[in-house]
Order: structure tokens, then C-alpha cells, then sequence
């Protein structure tokens, strides 16, 4: 992996890191009522998140593999 594969995944955990974080922040805030899972049930039902890392990682791995 050259520089800007490093970047592009860098900034693909930054992402996921960010929305983890949200996740477990909204938990916080609107409390883990049913169970500790019921953030990242809330993150699994935004997928926008998913898909804006997905295409992260795809160009990192794609970038790579082309170069």
C-alpha cells in the first residue's frame, strides 16, 4: 500500500470509528434500555453510514489493487 491507499483507509476508520461513537452516544443519551446491543441496532438500521465506509474500503482495496 502506497500513500494514498493509507489515507483512503485511514480516513474509511475514521468514518466507522465516527459512527460507532454516534452510536454509542445515542445509546447513552436515550438510554440501553432493552440491551447493550441496541446501538448498533440503531447503527445497523442507518445503513447510510455502512455505505459511505464500504465505498471507503472498496476504493482503498481497489487503488491497491490497480497500483
Amino acid at each position: 500500500m502506497d500513500a494514498s491507499d493509507t489515507a483512503i483507509l485511514g480516513v474509511s476508520l475514521v468514518v466507522a470509528g465516527t459512527a460507532l461513537a454516534a452510536v454509542i452516544a445515542a445509546g447513552a443519551l436515550f438510554g440501553f434500555d432493552e440491551s447493550a446491543l441496541r446501538p448498533f441496532a440503531l447503527l445497523a438500521a442507518e445503513p447510510f453510514a455502512w455505505i459511505v465506509v464500504a465505498a471507503l474500503v472498496v476504493a482503498a482495496v481497489g487503488n491497491a489493487y490497480i497500483g
